[in-house]
C-alpha cells in the first residue's frame, strides 16, 4: 500500500495528464474484493494505485465483466454505490473518500396515544447507522445526505421517511393490524408479545365478530392451534367442550376458563354475550399457566371484555337475522316394498316379518302411488295396516328456523372516567317442527373505571344474564334415538286424524306430552381498585367478585292418546299418569384477588415482580320435587296430585386459597427470563395432602436484537427462541359417571328414594354402604416441557410461531391394586397411574396489500396445524388386558381384525373357523355372504392356524387381533382467508381434522341400519350388500343383530368398516360492505356495514354415512345445524 500525503498528491497533480484513461482492459471476475480488481488492472496496464487500505476493508465483493473497456468504465462500475471517488493523475490513480455531507437529525416517535421508547431508527441500506428512541421517544442520529430513515417497532407498521433538508423529524407509528395480539393478556396482567417466553396464543374480537354463532365456544373452534373445541350437539342450550393440547388425563379434565380474571364454567361462558369480548388468550404450557396452580393443569383460556376507547361518546348497534337448518342427516329408504323385503330378509329366520300376504299391497302401492298408505288390516279389520313412506327426520325437523339478535353498546373514555354499557337480546327458534324448542337470552354489562385521585383508580364490572329455554319434556336422548329408528312404514296420523302409535310415541309426545322451562338468572359484580404507590413503578391491585345464580326448571309430562283402529279403545303413549316436577339450583360464588406489581428499568436491565393472593368459595344448593298422579294434566302443579312424591336436597361446595407470583427479567429486550408459581390449598383433599406448590421457569432469546444478526434483519425481521418447564396440579376427582366430587376423601352413602319393594304400604328409603377411600389422596401432578420459535419474515408480512411440548401426568387416580374378593368392596382410588403427551402446534400468517384498480387491496391468510399423542406409561394391569389401560398404550387405540372380504362359497367356510368371533346372542353362525376375517396368528410358528380367535385378549395373547387405528383427533387444522377493497370485505374460514379413525358402535343405527336391528330403518348404504349377483357389495349379506353385539361379527372392529373420519369444513363465509366515510358523515354516522354470513356451510369427509364427522358415535343428540345470516352494524 502506498500512503498518501498532501505533498505527494500535489506533485502528482502538477504533472498529471489523461494518458492513463486511454488504456483498456479485459476482465471477468466474480464476487471478488475491490482490491483484486485493482490488482488485475495494474497487471494489464502500467497504472498504479494510491489509496488507504482501510477504505476498502468493509466493501462487499463485486463482479466485473469488461471487454476492451476503458479504465474509467471499469472503475465507475467497481466503485458504484460506495462512498469513494477516483482521480487519474498521469499513470497513477488515486482513490479517496468522497467529501462527507453528513448531518445530525433529531426527532420524536410516538403512536396515537403516547411517545414510544425503544423504536429502532436506522438508515436504509446501512444498518450500522442506527439508534433507538429513549424513554420519551426522542432520538438523535448522524446521517448522510439524501438518507432514508427506517422506523421499526414490534406491533407497529414499519415507516420509511425520505429526510431531504429536514433537521427535525416527528413520526407517528400506526398499530400493525397484522399483530393485533402485540399486547397479550396473561395471568393477572398483560405482556408485550415480544417479551413472552411461554406458549401463549391470542385472537382479537375481529376474528369472531359478525359470525352467526350461539356462543363464544362455537366461534373459537379452529382459530387457535391446539385449542380443541367440539360441539357434540346442535342443541342451542348446550355449550361447547374445550380442550388444550390433547388428552389430559384418563379421568378427564378441561382447561380453566376466566372472563376478566374470574373463573367460569363452560355453561356460564355460553350464556354470555359473544359481542362483549375484546380478545381471547390461551395459556398452553405449564410456565404460562403456573400462576393459576391447581386449576391450570390442562391450560387456561383468558377472555377479556371490551372497554371504552373513544374520547367521544360512541354508540354501536348491531342487528342480524339468521336462519338455521338441519345439516347432515342419514339417507333412508322409504319405498314400502323395498323396506318390507329388507326387514324380512334381515330378521329371518328369527322373525318372519312382513310375509308375502302383507307385501302384496306394497307391490300394488309401488305400481300405483295414488293408493292410500293406511288401510284396514286384511287379517284384522279392527286395526289399521300402515304402508307409509315416512322419513321421520323430515317430519320432525323444520326446513328453516329463525333467530334474531340485537346488540347495543355505548361508551366514552376521558382522563377521569371511562364507561362502557352493552346489551344483547338473542331469540332462537329450535329445529323441532312439533312442540318447538325456544331460547331467549338477555345480557347487560356495565364496565366503569374512575380516576379518584392522581394515584388511585376505582372500577366496577357488572353483568346481568337471563336465559330462558323451553322445550318438550320428551326432547331428550329417547326422542333423538327414536326418530332415527321409527320405521318408515309407520305414519304420524290415522285417517280419522288421531295419532298412530308411532306418531303419538314420537311427534305426539313432542307436541302434547309436556313442556320443560329452564330459567337461569345470573348476577355478577366485580369491584376493583388500583393504587400507584410509585408512579409507573409500583402498583397495588385488589378486586372482589360476587356472583349469584338462580336457576329454576319447571316441567310436566302427560300421556298422549292414540288409536290402532277405527273403533279401537284409545291407548296412551308416555305412560298413563301425568306428573310434574320442579328443580331449583342456587349458586353463590365469591372471589378475592389482591396483588402488587413492581417494574423498573435499570439502564438496559428491566425487572418486574408480581405477588398476590387469591381466595374462592363456591356453594351450590339444589332442591328437587316430583309429584306423580296429578288430578288434571291441564293444571301441572306439584301441589295438585295424589301420587307418590319424591323430594331431594343437595349441597355442593368447595374452597380454594392460593399465593402466586411472577418474576420477569430482560436485558435490552434480548435475553428474557420468567418464573411463575403458586402455592395452592384445595378443600377437595384431606388436610395432610391439601397444599401443593407448582413452580415454573421459562426463558427467551431474541436473536434478531443481536448485533451479529444485523445482516439478516432485512430478511428475518424478528427471531426469538423460547423454552419453559413447569409443574401444575389437577384438583378435580371424578366419580364413575365422570361427575366431579367435592370431597372424594370422605366415604359417602348413596341414598335411594324408591327401591322396588313395598313394606307396610310404603317404598322405603335405602342407604347403600359407603365406598372405601384411600388414606392418602392428593393432586395429579402435570409437568410440561415446552420449546418454541417465533419469527417474522419479509418486512413482517409472514409471521410464524411453532411450539413443541411434552406433558407428563403423574399420579392419575385409578383403582390402585387388585384386591381379593374377601375384601368385600371395590378397590379405592389411588394416585397410581402415569401418562405422557407429546405434541406440537403451528401458526403461519401472511398479511399484505397491493394496488387494484387504483385502490389498495388488503388480504390476509392464517394457517394453523397441531397434533398430540398421549401414551400410558404406568397402570396397574398385571395381565396386560387390552380391554383396559396398560403401560405403553396409546390413548385411542382400536383393536380389531383384518377383514378379508366375504365368504363366497361353502369351501371357504369349511377352511376357516370363526366361531370365536361369530356367534351373537341369537346364536347366529357364519354363512356364505358373511364377513371373512384374515387369519394371521395361532399356528405353531406364529402364523395362521385356520381359526380366527381373540386369544386371551392380552398383550401376550391377543390371537388375530391387532391395532387397526386410533380414534383420537390428529392434525386439527384451519385456514383463515380474508380480503378487503373499496369498502367490500370477504372472509372464508376453513376448519378440519387431518386424521381420525372411527369404528361405528352397534348402537350407531345411522351407519348400520338393519344390521343393528330389524326394527330400525333401512339406510341407503344398506342397499349395497352382498348377494349372489353382487359379490363385491359394501355390506355382507343382510342379517340383523350382526352389528349389535360387541366383539362378535360386525360388532368386532375390522378394517373393512373402519371409517376415515378426517374432514374439511367450510366453517364460515362472510361478505360485507361498508359505506364510505364521506357518505356516513353526511348522514351523521361514523360507520355503516352490511353483511351476509354462513356458518357450517359445507364439509367433506371419508365417512360412508351422511352424519356430522365432528359428533361421531351418538344417535341421541340434537342434529347438527347450518346457519345463514344477514346483519347490519351502525356506529354513531
Amino acid at each position: 500500500m502506498i500512503k498518501l500525503s498532501t505533498l505527494s498528491l500535489l506533485s502528482l497533480a502538477l504533472g498529471a495528464h489523461a494518458s492513463g484513461n486511454a488504456q483498456t482492459v479485459n476482465l471477468s471476475l466474480k464476487k471478488v474484493k475491490v482490491e483484486k480488481v485493482l490488482q488485475e488492472i495494474s497487471k494489464q496496464t502500467d497504472l498504479r494505485f494510491f489509496y488507504d487500505e482501510k477504505l476498502l476493508n468493509n466493501l462487499q465483493p463485486i463482479s466485473v465483466d469488461a471487454n476492451h473497456a476503458s479504465i474509467s468504465q471499469v472503475l465507475s462500475k467497481a466503485l458504484k454505490g460506495q462512498n469513494l471517488s477516483y482521480q487519474i493523475l498521469n499513470n497513477t490513480i488515486v482513490i479517496s473518500e468522497k467529501q462527507r455531507t453528513d448531518f445530525e437529525i433529531t426527532g420524536t416517535v410516538r403512536d396515537s396515544k403516547a411517545a414510544l421508547a425503544g423504536v429502532t431508527v436506522s438508515v436504509e441500506g446501512n444498518s450500522a447507522l442506527s439508534t433507538k428512541t429513549d424513554a420519551n421517544g426522542h432520538f438523535s442520529l448522524r446521517i448522510p445526505e439524501k438518507a432514508v430513515l427506517v422506523f421499526q417497532y414490534m406491533g407497529y407498521t414499519t415507516e420509511r421517511v425520505q429526510v431531504g433538508n429536514q433537521r427535525t423529524l416527528n413520526v407517528t407509528l400506526q398499530t400493525s393490524t397484522s399483530q393485533l395480539d402485540e399486547v397479550v393478556v396473561v395471568g393477572y396482567g398483560t405482556q408485550r408479545k415480544i417479551n413472552l417466553t411461554g406458549a401463549v396464543d391470542q385472537i382479537s374480537a375481529k376474528e369472531i365478530e359478525n359470525r352467526p354463532v350461539t356462543n363464544l365456544g362455537a366461534a373459537l373452534q379452529g382459530l387457535i392451534p391446539n385449542l380443541n373445541i367440539t360441539n357434540a350437539s346442535g342443541n342451542p342450550s348446550q355449550s361447547a367442550k374445550f380442550n388444550i393440547r390433547g388428552i389430559t388425563s384418563i379421568n378427564g379434565g378441561e382447561p380453566l376458563i376466566l372472563v376478566d380474571n374470574i373463573p367460569v364454567t363452560g355453561d356460564e361462558l355460553a350464556r354470555l354475550n359473544p359481542n362483549d369480548f375484546e380478545n381471547v388468550s390461551v395459556l398452553k404450557d405449564a410456565a404460562s399457566a403456573a400462576i393459576y396452580g391447581a386449576r391450570g393443569a390442562f391450560g387456561v383460556v383468558l377472555v377479556t371484555t371490551k372497554s371504552a376507547k373513544s374520547e367521544k361518546l360512541q354508540v354501536n348497534v348491531g342487528m342480524s337475522t339468521q336462519w338455521r337448518t338441519t345439516g347432515k342427516l342419514p339417507e333412508i329408504v322409504t319405498d314400502p316394498l323395498t323396506v318390507m323385503q329388507y326387514k324380512h330378509d334381515a330378521a329371518y329366520p328369527l322373525y318372519d316379518l312382513y310375509p308375502d300376504a302383507v307385501r302384496e299391497y306394497a307391490k300394488k302401492l309401488q305400481q300405483d302411488p295414488s293408493l292410500p298408505n293406511t288401510i284396514l288390516d286384511p287379517t284384522n279389520p279392527e286395526k289399521w295396516a300402515y304402508y307409509g313412506q315416512t322419513d321421520w327426520m323430515n317430519e320432525a325437523y323444520k326446513k328453516l328456523a329463525p333467530t334474531n339478535t340485537l346488540n347495543l353498546s355505548l361508551g366514552k373514555r376521558t382522563d377521569k372516567l371511562s364507561y362502557l354499557f352493552s346489551g344483547e337480546y338473542y331469540k332462537l327458534d329450535g329445529a323441532l317442527k312439533y312442540g318447538n324448542d325456544k331460547l331467549n337470552r338477555y345480557n347487560v354489562r356495565n364496565k366503569m373505571d374512575m380516576q379518584v385521585t392522581p394515584w388511585l383508580n376505582f372500577g366496577n364490572n357488572t353483568v346481568l344474564t337471563s336465559r330462558q329455554y323451553e322445550a318438550p319434556v320428551f326432547m331428550g336422548g329417547d326422542f333423538f334415538w327414536n326418530v332415527n329408528r321409527t320405521s318408515s312404514l309407520d305414519v304420524p296420523k290415522n285417517p280419522d286424524g288421531s295419532w298412530t302409535q308411532a306418531g303419538a310415541g314420537l311427534l305426539g309426545l313432542l307436541q302434547e306430552g309436556g313442556r320443560r322451562k329452564e330459567n337461569i338468572n345470573e348476577f355478577q359484580t366485580t369491584f376493583n381498585a388500583k393504587a400507584d404507590l410509585i408512579k409507573n413503578i409500583w402498583t397495588a391491585n385488589a378486586d372482589i367478585t360476587f356472583r349469584r345464580s338462580f336457576g329454576v326448571t319447571d316441567g310436566y309430562n302427560r300421556p298422549v292418546q292414540y288409536k290402532t283402529g277405527p273403533n279401537a279403545t284409545p291407548q296412551y303413549a308416555g305412560g298413563t299418569v301425568p306428573s310434574a316436577y320442579k328443580q331449583q339450583e342456587n349458586t353463590r360464588y365469591d372471589v378475592i384477588n389482591v396483588y402488587t406489581q413492581y417494574t423498573q428499568q435499570f439502564n438496559d436491565h428491566h425487572v418486574s415482580a408480581l405477588v398476590g393472593y387469591n381466595q374462592e368459595y363456591r356453594n351450590t344448593e339444589t332442591n328437587y320435587a316430583l309429584k306423580n298422579g296429578l288430578y288434571s294434566a291441564d293444571i301441572p302443579s306439584i301441589g295438585l296430585g295424589s301420587g307418590a312424591t319424591t323430594v331431594t336436597h343437595n349441597i355442593d361446595d368447595y374452597a380454594l386459597q392460593g399465593v402466586f407470583y411472577r418474576l420477569n427479567y430482560d436485558y435490552k429486550g434480548r435475553y428474557l427470563i420468567e418464573s411463575n408459581g403458586r402455592l395452592d390449598g384445595s378443600s377437595r383433599f384431606p388436610k395432610g395432602d391439601r397444599w401443593g406448590f407448582f413452580p415454573s421457569v421459562s426463558a427467551g432469546w431474541v436473536l434478531s436484537e443481536e448485533q451479529f444478526f444485523s445482516p439478516l434483519k432485512s430478511a428475518i425481521n424478528f427471531l426469538k427462541l423460547r423454552g419453559s418447564y413447569g409443574q401444575l396440579g389437577n384438583q378435580t376427582v371424578y366419580d364413575n359417571n365422570m361427575n366431579p366430587l367435592s370431597y372424594p376423601y370422605l366415604p359417602s352413602m348413596a341414598v335411594d328414594n324408591g327401591i322396588p319393594r313395598v313394606i307396610e304400604g310404603n317404598r322405603p328409603i335405602s342407604l347403600n354402604p359407603p365406598l372405601v377411600v384411600a388414606k392418602s389422596l392428593t393432586w395429579e401432578r402435570i409437568s410440561t416441557i415446552n420449546g418454541g420459535i417465533d419469527f417474522n419474515l419479509l418486512n413482517s408480512r409472514l409471521n410464524t410461531t411453532f411450539d413443541i411440548y411434552k406433558r407428563t401426568n403423574e399420579g392419575m387416580l385409578i383403582p390402585g391394586r387388585t384386591l381379593p374378593g374377601a375384601f368385600g368392596a371395590d378397590a379405592p382410588n389411588f394416585n397410581a397411574a402415569d401418562m405422557k403427551t407429546n405434541g406440537w402446534d403451528l401458526r403461519i400468517s401472511w398479511k399484505d396489500k397491493f394496488d387494484l384498480a387504483g385502490s389498495p387491496f388488503h388480504y390476509n391468510a392464517t394457517f394453523t396445524l397441531a397434533n398430540s399423542k398421549a401414551t400410558i406409561t404406568k397402570f396397574d394391569n398385571p395381565t396386560g388386558d387390552i380391554r383396559q389401560h396398560y403401560a405403553g398404550q396409546r390413548i385411542g387405540e382400536i383393536w380389531g381384525l383384518q377383514a378379508d372380504g366375504f365368504f363366497q362359497n361353502e369351501d371357504e367356510l369349511a377352511k376357516l373357523d370363526q366361531t370365536d368371533v361369530g356367534t351373537d346372542d341369537q346364536q347366529y353362525k357364519y354363512y356364505v355372504g358373511d364377513i371373512k376375517f384374515k387369519d394371521i396368528a395361532g399356528g405353531p410358528d406364529g402364523g395362521p392356524d385356520g381359526k380366527i380367535t381373540k386369544g386371551k385378549q392380552t398383550l401376550a395373547d391377543h390371537g388375530d387381533l391387532k391395532i387397526l387405528g386410533n380414534s383420537e383427533i390428529q392434525y386439527p387444522y384451519s385456514l383463515d382467508l380474508s380480503g378487503s377493497w373499496k369498502g367490500f370485505d370477504l372472509r372464508v374460514f376453513l376448519q378440519g381434522v387431518g386424521k381420525r379413525d372411527w369404528y361405528p358402535p352397534g348402537s350407531q343405527i345411522y351407519f348400520w341400519g338393519i344390521y343393528a336391528q330389524p326394527w330400525t330403518n333401512v339406510t341407503k348404504q344398506n342397499l349395497d350388500h352382498w348377494s349372489p349377483d353382487n359379490r363385491d357389495g359394501y355390506f355382507p349379506r343382510i342379517k340383523s343383530y350382526s352389528a349389535e353385539d360387541n366383539g362378535e361379527e360386525l360388532g368386532m372392529p375390522n378394517t373393512r368398516y373402519l371409517q376415515n373420519a378426517a374432514y374439511l369444513r367450510v366453517k364460515n363465509i362472510t361478505f360485507g360492505y361498508s359505506l364510505s366515510q364521506n357518505f356516513t358523515k353526511r348522514i351523521g354516522l361514523q360507520a355503516v356495514r352490511f353483511y351476509v354470513s354462513g356458518e357450517n356451510l359445507f364439509e367433506r369427509s371419508g365417512l360412508k354415512v351422511n352424519i356430522d364427522p365432528e359428533a361421531l358415535g351418538s344417535t341421541r343428540v340434537y342434529p347438527f345445524q347450518r346457519t345463514y345470516a344477514f346483519g347490519l352494524n351502525v356506529k354513531f
